[in-house]
């Protein structure tokens, strides 16, 4: 059975959810914000392929950053941790899609392309969805919008 683990959204050193969620084999952790704080589990998570949603806004808005440019995101990007742009709580925020939590990413963490790709596929790749459904949005959904995203970029 595949887990997903909503751990480390905190500044506690002494809580450990996000170690226990590396040895439970998680295949993704939600938040994962404290990560930078046990900098010996990135390698773990690293060779056991654990990607790891951050949520920005919701961080933000719950307090545990005050200002973006100052999550540990691009740290972990830096660190070679796969990544992934989550919006957390929707219905609470009242809002959907991630939209919103990517511009603020991108402004902060300066994100180029590259990364903006990256964050996109893994959303797919570590997507608790069939194999088929995978291939589907890899083949014919994810090339199609990208190209258009990045014809409006080109546009401006």
């Amino acid at each position: 059975m595949n887990c997903f683990f909503h751990a480390g959204e905190t500044h506690d050193r002494s809580i450990t959810n996000i170690q226990d969620s590396v040895l439970l084999n998680t295949k993704r952790i939600g938040h994962g914000f404290q990560l930078a704080e046990f900098p010996h589990l990135v390698d773990e998570i690293i060779k056991k392929d654990i990607c790891v949603e951050v949520c920005p806004l919701s961080n933000m808005v719950l307090g545990y950053t005050l200002d973006l440019r100052s999550h540990p995101c691009r740290f972990l990007i830096n660190h070679g941790l796969q990544i992934s742009i989550s919006s957390d709580d929707p219905g609470f925020f009242n809002y959907q899609g991630v939209t919103l939590d990517y511009v603020y990413a991108t402004l902060a963490w300066d994100l180029d392309l590259r990364d903006l790709k990256k964050l996109s596929l893994n959303g797919i790749k570590y997507a608790s969805i069939s194999d088929e459904k995978k291939k589907h949005l890899y083949e014919n959904v994810f090339p199609k919008d990208w190209e258009a995203f990045v014809g409006r970029l080109n546009a401006m």
